[in-house]
């Protein structure tokens, strides 16, 4: 059912667990919006941690959240909790949750994901939660107060893996993904709920595991907007816990899903220690999978990789299962899943790269190479693979302010405070990850920020591809739920 103010995903990003590592001070997760948000519009923020610590969270433009569920299962020690922030001013990206010290005892266990909705006003009730074991995964029960709510659940599988996530297929509610990270079992879904009957939020998982979940419900209401023209929807940070990072290879052909609802997928992905290369994709629509360009690769220290795979003209999905073929799965590999809208048909331009080693740092590394985009307006994604240091930024002679009139040179990197300055790390391997928009038909070039300015990153391997957009149109629509088909 449609409605007059019927809520609409602006975008949405999800970001990988830190495991065991713990949180230093100021302990916190910074998790990074891949686009700058739309004034008037909310923010749902959903993440999980170790322990009973008192979670705040805040953002770079100050707008405020409320903790409307914050759900401590005591049979797995792993929390799940909801946070919001309505009428949100426009340009926020840096989303910080933090905690008065490092969750759990022996390791933090933290990941966030966040959401920008159109329509949303105001949380509606309470939320809920739970933690059992099984595959069918039920946050308990809420009645709205009104139709035309906006259920919002998460999961967190507390193996640290799952084999699928799954849509609910409840009445008077059309549910749809909204992350399915298999390598680190965190999931969420949405919908929007066509009745005030109660309703018991509730997903299924592909592999029985003692999971932590929590839902919210939202109040939909006239407010903020949907842009138009190229942008991106959802982003995934996917990790691949390889043995240095995780002790044992990780499998390969390697099984993820992506929930996707725009006409082109970029998959952005770098990784070595040992060697190791993508060598095919493909996914359960059938789409062409291409390389943007060549592999970049660091013949010494590390074995710094970086490539660009996507499928153009893509026929996306809520449900949409990838395969990832690498030539082995010893490696610490990491890789940022782009879904976007209003591309063109065939909208790969050109791509550039290089390697080098950098022998010493003030805190900055400019790749030697620049891209020159056919024209203005395309989307530019750049990546940098290094032996050691942690991307904290994105600069380029464009610009350096990502903003909704200007999104340029946008760092899209994860961090949390307190990592270790050198990987490998679960969470984006310390390496620079990032997205621009051109501004004319002018070369670009890249400067990655440094946290440290002193230890210089060694061996390296950056690329950057650029993708052409199609005509400007009407914001998307909702997606329809389609059923899965990851096995």
């Amino acid at each position: 059912m449609a409605f007059a103010q019927t809520p609409t995903l602006v975008q949405h990003v999800s970001g990988s667990n830190t495991r065991s590592f713990s949180l230093g001070s100021p302990y916190c997760y910074y998790q990074i919006l891949p686009n700058p948000t739309t004034a008037g519009n909310s923010i749902i923020v959903g993440f999980t941690f170790n322990g009973t610590v008192q979670p705040t969270v805040s953002d770079d433009k100050g707008d405020n959240y409320t903790v409307a569920e914050n759900f401590y299962g005591s049979a797995s020690a792993q929390s799940a909790a909801l946070a919001a922030s309505f009428g949100v001013a426009a340009g926020a990206r840096k989303i910080s949750v933090c905690f008065p010290s490092s969750p759990g005892g022996g390791g933090a266990y933290t990941a966030v994901m966040a959401s920008e909705f159109s329509n949303v006003t105001t949380v509606d009730g309470t939320g809920v939660g739970a933690n059992s074991t099984g595959t069918l995964v039920a946050a308990g029960n809420m009645a709205p107060s009104a139709t035309g709510d906006v259920a919002y659940q998460i999961v967190f599988s507390t193996s640290i893996a799952q084999s699928a996530f799954v849509a609910g297929s409840q009445s008077n509610i059309d549910w749809n993904l909204l992350s399915a990270d298999l390598k680190d079992g965190f999931g969420a879904q949405y919908g929007v709920d066509s009745s005030t009957m109660t309703i018991n939020p509730t997903m299924s998982m592909g592999t029985s595991d003692s999971f932590v979940t929590a839902a919210i419900l939202l109040k939909a209401g006239a407010v903020g907007g949907v842009p138009s023209g190229m942008r991106i929807v959802h982003l995934q940070h996917q990790g691949f816990c390889g043995v240095s990072t995780c002790g044992s290879a990780f499998s390969t052909p390697a099984k993820l899903q992506f929930p996707s609802t725009g006409n082109l997928i970029v998959a952005l992905g770098g990784g070595g220690n040992p060697l190791c290369k993508i060598s095919a994709v493909s996914d359960t629509n059938g789409n062409t999978w291409e390389q943007a360009g060549s592999t970049y690769s660091y013949s010494g220290g590390g074995y710094d990789t970086v490539q660009t795979y996507y499928a153009a003209n893509a026929t996306t999905a809520p449900s949409l299962g990838l395969t990832m073929t690498f030539t082995n799965g010893n490696c610490d590999w990491d890789m940022q899943l782009y879904d976007v809208t209003g591309a063109a048909a065939s909208p790969f331009d050109k791509a550039s790269g290089a390697t080098g080693d950098q022998t010493s740092t003030s805190g900055t590394l400019t790749v030697p190479y620049s891209i020159a985009p056919a024209s203005a307006g395309e989307l530019i994604f750049t990546n940098n693979v290094w032996d050691y240091n942690t991307a904290s930024g994105l600069v380029s002679n464009i610009g350096s302010t990502c903003t909704p009139t200007a999104q340029v040179a946008c760092s899209d990197a994860v961090i949390f405070s307190g990592e270790p300055i050198s990987g490998p790390e679960p969470v984006d391997q310390n390496n620079g990850w990032g997205h621009a928009f051109s501004t004319s038909a002018s070369a670009i070039t890249f400067t990655w920020q440094q946290l440290s300015t002193s230890l210089a990153a060694g061996p390296w391997a950056s690329m950057a591809a650029a993708f052409k957009p199609g005509s400007v149109g009407p914001p998307p629509a909702p997606p329809t739920q389609l059923q899965p088909a990851v096995q």
